[in-house]
């Protein structure tokens, strides 16, 4: 039982992570970044590898003469795991543990990080979106998303990436609104969302046109990736 509640104390160590990670968002301390918390969630796993291998002991476990076969098996995952996290350090995606990470890019006020081969998001820049659309002729995607948003994380990560997505989405000027930030943009884009879309649910997809009137909206998470072409698709 001392083995059980040492492993699960790590466990929660590692899980506590998402918790700072989501304040880490909000507050924009850029400390709990995706990449750390890849490193203490790997971090805790080789630490648990190496307790149930017995080459450490804490103060309230008794003598351990050898090593279980159950251990050794536990370890083995654990290690597993590990190796398997410090994929995601090269950008690699891990799919459904995605919703549970920071972004690849973490996203202020005004900024506008751009991929390689991917049109910009424009952040929490709506009128400048808008600006844009009529400048560039085209129509308007809005992201409404959250910083603390595991749907919203699942989205991006497994939905967005899809070649055939993102392809699509490049015909739009992009723009991602955070409403759960602190300070009044992120209060104001939360009530234009809840004023014009009658909701304050996230994530919420919209498609625009160039004089913001609204072509269609998408709310929630999908799994169906052909139904986001199909709704991306309505704006043509």
């Amino acid at each position: 039982m001392n083995s059980v509640k040492v492993v699960m104390g790590f466990l929660e160590i590692a899980a506590a992570m998402k918790f700072l990670s989501n304040a880490d968002l909000i507050w924009h301390w850029n400390i709990f970044t995706r990449s750390m918390v890849f490193c203490i969630w790997a971090s805790c796993l080789l630490v648990i590898v190496a307790y149930l291998l017995g080459w450490f002991r804490l103060n309230h476990d008794g003598e351990q003469s050898h090593v279980s076969g159950v251990g050794v098996v536990f370890s083995l995952i654990f290690l597993a795991g590990s190796i398997w996290l410090l994929n995601g350090l090269g950008g690699k995606s891990l799919g459904e543990v995605e919703a549970f990470l920071p972004p690849l890019q973490v996203s202020t006020v005004n900024s506008t990080p751009v991929a390689s081969t991917e049109t910009p998001w424009i952040l929490n820049d709506l009128p400048r979106g808008l600006t844009e659309a009529r400048a560039q002729g085209k129509l308007i995607f809005i992201d409404f998303t959250g910083y603390t948003c595991t749907n919203c994380r699942w989205m991006e990560a497994n939905i967005f990436s899809r070649p055939e997505i993102r392809d699509n989405m490049n015909r739009f000027v992009k723009v991602r609104l955070y409403t759960d930030g602190a300070g009044k943009v992120y209060t104001d884009q939360q009530d234009y969302e809840n004023k014009h879309f009658g909701t304050v649910a996230l994530p919420l997809y919209v498609l625009l046109s160039s004089n913001g009137e609204t072509i269609d909206t998408l709310a929630g998470v999908t799994r169906n990736a052909s139904e986001f072409v199909a709704f991306l698709n309505k704006a043509r």
